[in-house]
């Protein structure tokens, strides 16, 4: 039986890995296995392209895993892939299999849902299928002469017996790209938003030899990223520091994305992570025990700063999540809940409204807690008897206003200083942006919700146009100086981290060059930025605030260089003459034209040769 597995990806990324296609294709039997292929889709995509890119592989049985987000698209495919081709067999999975079976199967024109861990179920159900065998099988919805049928709930797989879709060859790993790395099943969590941890509340871990034979083939491949599922990775928290030190020595130079419970962090656990290339996303969701308790989850604010401290000591890179709509809470709450996520000071902040989605214990209670709740995904919180449609469409709005000005704008680095210089909450200044972007410069309610549309260039030109605003509003303009050269400063930085590396050159390279009389360039990926203050000095408003930096510096130019090497990126106060070679070579005119006699070409080809070996400046271009 020829098989296609469809994977519908959020977008291209280094994180479109189809795994969960990967591992129902690794558990099928030899023969089988052969005959599955694996298809990769995207939003962008039209429907007929989808369905070409299908039916190319002339497939007998086509299986999609649905979620939430690609719901909507994958339930027209279905219909056209049965439109262009009446016989073939459809088959869904994934949690909307799960969630709501009878629905899914009318209105997407599946013949068959997978529901749960579908390895075992889902080859049972292709080997059923083969065998034109319609016995009931345990996790699979069939559709039928006599009516949709169903076999006992799936079991949950065991996990030593899987097989791995990496180790298999199923999957490849991609060169210098991402891959999706399973290391364990289950939660042993029960939040009731949340269905990670049902039909167990436990933790399974996949097999201690299978994740290093994994981790060593992800090196010898030379992947660049990994991102680890598991839902908690430091629980219990022995198990993940044995994770980590499985990454430390196998893969030091590999970069790593964990989620983490902030209550199960240590010093050790902190000093482990900050020994490897790694960023470490964890769930706050609100700041209000109170809220927390109505979701089953529990939280010590003081705790939980005191921990993600222990992370900022050790260097590491560190996310938190936010939730708004939750039950209890309110639009006052949330606001409380942002000042105290920023005061944190992460490195990205993710903030989410409430998804009652079906099959969880909020959405069987979402009558009792009052919540209203769109139907169809994303299944979003409408209303909430402490939350009114009014203030979560103001929530949205604010959690935009972060997206775009924390995140998207790189400004990690100076919210926190910009917020004290102008005597701000972190709310404060967000509900200040907010307006300023709504009021002058006439941002629809659209356009400011479409985050993803917004490029860090753009939003830096208005980080630097709302400052004035700001500082003048609170009669603090004399920090604007300062102010600026922070923006740019960290603006910079994030660009050069993000963007090409720096290399130096062989000094053979240049034999045969008269350093002297060649117009060199200034190479692409290195960033040439001017300051109104030294930028040494200005490094020193991580220890003070704008107001005393203003008091004890005054602003006397300068020019910096930014360049990446390796996972660094360097930053250099330059000397006069040198920023004047850098700023002039525009490959058209040479040092001698650059300095027209203000040095001697002694000491003048001393900073050519120091600027070609490092790679800051490069021959000319070749002419066409």
């Amino acid at each position: 039986m020829r098989i296609v597995i469809a994977t519908l990806h959020v977008r291209p990324s280094a994180q479109a890995v189809a795994l969960a296609a990967g591992c129902l294709a690794a558990a099928l039997p030899e023969d089988l296995r052969r005959q599955a292929r694996l298809v990769d889709l995207f939003p962008e995509m039209p429907l007929d392209t989808m369905a070409d890119a299908i039916l190319a592989q002339e497939p007998e049985l086509v299986a999609m895993p649905v979620y939430v987000w690609n719901r909507t698209i994958l339930l027209p495919l279905a219909a056209r892939l049965r439109e262009r081709r009446p016989q073939l067999r459809l088959v869904a999975g994934g949690p909307e299999a799960g969630a709501a079976p009878e629905a899914l199967l009318d209105e997407g024109g599946f013949d068959a849902l997978v529901q749960g861990e579908g390895e075992e179920s889902f080859r049972a159900l292709v080997q059923a299928l083969d065998n034109q065998d319609e016995t009931p099988l345990p996790g699979v919805f069939r559709r039928s002469p006599r009516g949709p049928s169903t076999g006992a709930a799936a079991l949950l797989p065991d996990v030593d017996s899987l097989t791995s879709p990496w180790l298999s060859g199923v999957l490849v790993p991609p060169a210098e790209g991402g891959v999706l790395w399973e290391v364990a099943r289950g939660c042993p969590f029960a939040c009731d938003f949340c269905f990670d941890s049902r039909g167990s509340n436990r933790i399974r871990p996949l097999p201690w030899p299978r994740l290093e034979a994994e981790l060593e083939l992800f090196v010898r491949s030379r992947v660049a990223q990994i991102w680890i599922l598991d839902s908690t990775f430091n629980y219990p928290p022995e198990r993940g520091k044995k994770l980590l030190r499985l990454l430390a020595a196998k893969a030091p130079h590999i970069h790593f994305h964990l989620e983490a419970k902030a209550e199960y962090l240590d010093r050790e656990s902190a000093k482990l992570l900050g020994a490897i290339s790694c960023s470490v996303q964890v769930g706050l969701q609100s700041a209000h025990p109170r809220v927390l308790k109505n979701i089953h989850r529990a939280a010590d604010p003081e705790d939980f700063k005191s921990k993600i401290h222990l992370l900022a000591a050790e260097g590491v890179t560190y996310g938190l999540d936010l939730i708004y709509g939750l039950p209890g809470d309110s639009l006052a709450g949330f606001g409380a809940s942002l000042d105290y996520a920023l005061d944190l000071r992460p490195n990205h902040l993710d903030i989410f409204p409430l998804a009652v989605l079906p099959g969880t214990v909020l959405h069987r209670e979402r009558e009792r807690l009052g919540l209203q709740c769109g139907a169809e995904p994303p299944y979003e919180i409408i209303a909430s008897p402490s939350f009114s449609g009014q203030d979560l469409q103001r929530a949205r709005l604010l959690a935009a206003a972060a997206d775009i000005f924390y995140n998207r704008g790189r400004a990690v680095g100076f919210f926190t200083p910009l917020c004290r210089g102008a005597g701000m909450s972190a709310l404060g200044l967000l509900e200040e942006f907010l307006h300023w972007l709504q009021t002058e410069k006439r941002f629809d309610e659209a356009q400011l919700l479409a985050t993803e549309q917004w490029q860090p260039r753009a939003i830096r030109d208005l980080h630097m146009e709302f400052t004035p605003h700001l500082l003048n509003k609170v009669g603090r303009s004399h920090l604007l100086p300062a102010a600026r050269d922070l923006i740019r400063y960290h603006y910079h930085y994030a660009e050069a981290l993000l963007g090409p590396e720096t290399l130096p050159v062989e000094s053979e390279q240049l034999r045969g060059r008269d350093l002297w009389t060649t117009p060199w360039r200034l190479n692409p990926a290195v960033r040439l930025v001017r300051f109104r203050y030294e930028i040494i000095d200005l490094l020193q408003v991580e220890e003070m605030d704008l107001e005393q930096f203003t008091n004890l510096f005054r602003p006397v130019g300068s020019a910096a260089l930014f360049i990446r090497r390796g996972s660094e990126v360097y930053c250099e106060s330059l000397e006069e003459d040198f920023a004047k070679l850098l700023h002039g070579s525009d490959g058209s005119h040479s040092p001698r034209e650059i300095f027209a006699g203000s040095i001697n070409r002694r000491e003048g080809e001393e900073f050519v040769e120091f600027a070609v070996t490092e790679g800051i400046l490069l021959p000319p271009a070749e002419s066409g």
